[in-house]
């Protein structure tokens, strides 16, 4: 718990327990959880733990860099603490969210003179390789 904390304090945040606690668990998942999945993961052991708390520290793990959220327009965000430049993939199938490790495209020559370009997303839609085994028997 401490290396979590110094890594909030490093980034300008001050780092209560159930702002530790959310950071710590958003960097143990790759599942690209919502509010509600750590909501619900960090209950039982932290029962004081508010859904507005979670929501509050999500956004302030993205305001200092630690986070990244995700919308995949079917109505919640998806939060990831993989803040290096990759891609994410999400199956129409089991609706389970894919890092794939490909950075985003370079589309600085795309952007109109003097627009100033501070990042890109990549989201790609599709079957993940369980889903599409399902679909081919």
């Amino acid at each position: 718990m401490q290396e979590t904390a110094n890594i909030l304090k490093d980034h300008g945040i001050r780092p209560s327990l159930q702002r530790a606690c959310v950071y710590r668990y958003l960097r143990g998942v790759k599942t690209h959880p919502t509010v509600d999945e750590i909501y619900s993961a960090l209950l039982p052991e932290y029962p004081s733990l508010s859904r507005t708390t979670v929501y509050n520290t999500l956004e302030l793990l993205i305001t200092n860099d630690l986070a990244i959220s995700l919308d995949f327009g079917d109505g919640f965000l998806r939060y990831d603490a993989d803040c290096t430049p990759h891609s994410h993939f999400k199956c129409k199938g089991c609706g389970k969210v894919f890092d794939v490790m490909l950075p985003p495209p370079d589309c600085s020559q795309m952007i109109p003179a003097g627009f100033t370009l501070m990042g890109t997303s990549l989201y790609m839609f599709g079957l993940c390789d369980k889903c599409a085994c399902k679909v081919a028997d």
